[in-house]
């Protein structure tokens, strides 16, 4: 929750697409919580900048960091629904796609941690790549037949340190397949 202007903005759903920024910025107040059960001290309320969205004015919404915050009584345009969906892949052939490595879910038990054993989905946000993808975030399936593939220490090297992942993928109807993935970490896109 934030306070702008006199009234409350709420916290929305995970953004699947950057929404673009006029380059205009608001100051919004991010009021302090006591959340020790009433055995600490009260965190003070937090001045931080918010940025303005192209499509709507901050009387309705604002960008603080990569969070949406509506306004209380507010609704975003339908038209920016799109926002809150991962977009399809569309594009023809193989093609290449960097990304940052969000997380990882795979219907195998894990044998250690780390454990990497295709078939797994990796979450990632678009960093470079078909500009359609470009700051979105997307689920990247990865099969037995992936080559490379992620290796057991990729997950602490990379996923754990905010690390990356370039992956050449191909479009199964509407999902992202992975062909090959190689994972690198935050200093070595």
């Amino acid at each position: 929750m934030i306070e702008y202007d006199g009234h409350t903005y709420w916290g929305q759903a995970q953004l699947m697409r950057r929404p673009e920024v006029s380059g205009r910025t608001v100051t919004v107040v991010r009021p302090g919580c006591e959340d020790s059960g009433g055995q600490g001290e009260v965190e003070q309320d937090t001045e931080v900048e918010a940025r303005e969205l192209a499509d709507v004015g901050p009387e309705t919404a604002v960008l603080v960091g990569d969070s949406l915050f509506v306004r209380e009584g507010r609704d975003l345009p339908e038209q920016l629904d799109d926002w809150f969906r991962s977009p399809p892949c569309t594009s023809p052939g193989r093609f290449e796609l960097t990304a940052q490595w969000l997380g990882i879910t795979s219907p195998n038990e894990p044998r250690f941690d780390g454990d990497v054993q295709a078939p797994y989905r990796l979450e990632v946000r678009v960093t470079d790549g078909p500009t359609r993808y470009v700051d979105a975030t997307i689920t990247i399936r990865a099969t037995t037949g992936t080559h490379p593939a992620l290796q057991p220490g990729d997950v602490e090297s990379s996923l754990w340190e905010g690390g990356f992942v370039i992956a050449t993928v191909r479009c199964d109807g509407e999902d992202f397949v992975a062909t090959g993935i190689v994972a690198h970490p935050p200093d070595n896109p």
